[in-house]
């Protein structure tokens, strides 16, 4: 939201986005109806039509939001450097994903198969490709190939964390990531 938008507006927009955080812990995003935001941000359909076109498009703010988030952790940190000890950026990562109060709570409720990540984990990868071909010399064919591995992975690992009860603490599973990340299975063989 910009600056400049009249407290009004802001305020409006809000009990819009409260109204869908608390309805995606219900139902998933498809079986969400307009009426139903309305109602539940006390304001009528005509006023959620002065701000949105319709439920894709706050949804799709929301999603702009977050990859904008995304984008200024990972343009902030040392690719090189975090690529050398991965735990470090998926713990920057992992920080958003579990402190974005939308995401988390459609993910407590639905998993990680939602329309909802589904979208947002394109979007991640858009992201990530936007942000690592800047900081990396690397082909644009290899790099599609680790992001796709990287976030197909860490979307497998957090559904599994949140499927089990997230009984390991998000230390654990970003060093074991990590570790996969950086040595692969034989990180965490012993040595003979």
């Amino acid at each position: 939201m910009k600056k400049s938008e009249d407290l009004r507006v802001v305020k409006t927009k809000r009990a819009i986005r409260v109204s869908l955080t608390k309805l995606l812990a219900e139902k998933d995003l498809d079986d969400i109806t307009i009426k139903e935001i309305a109602e539940n941000a006390e304001i009528n359909r005509k006023t959620f039509y002065n701000h949105y076109t319709g439920i894709h498009q706050l949804v799709h703010e929301i999603e702009d939001e977050l990859i904008e988030t995304f984008n200024k952790t990972l343009k902030k940190r040392d690719l090189v450097n975090d690529l050398k000890n991965p735990p470090n950026l998926y713990k920057e990562l992992s920080y958003i994903l579990l402190n974005e109060e939308n995401l988390r709570s459609h993910i407590e409720k639905f998993g990680f198969h939602s329309s909802l990540t589904k979208k947002l984990a394109e979007a991640v990868k858009i992201s990530l490709m936007s942000v690592l071909s800047e900081k990396l010399d690397l082909d644009e064919t290899i790099l599609k190939i680790i992001i796709e591995y990287w976030v197909a992975g860490e979307m497998a690992v957090f559904e599994l964390w949140y499927r089990e009860g997230a009984k390991e603490t998000i230390e654990q599973i970003n060093e074991t990531v990590g570790i996969l990340s950086s040595s692969g299975i034989q990180g965490f063989l012993k040595e003979s």
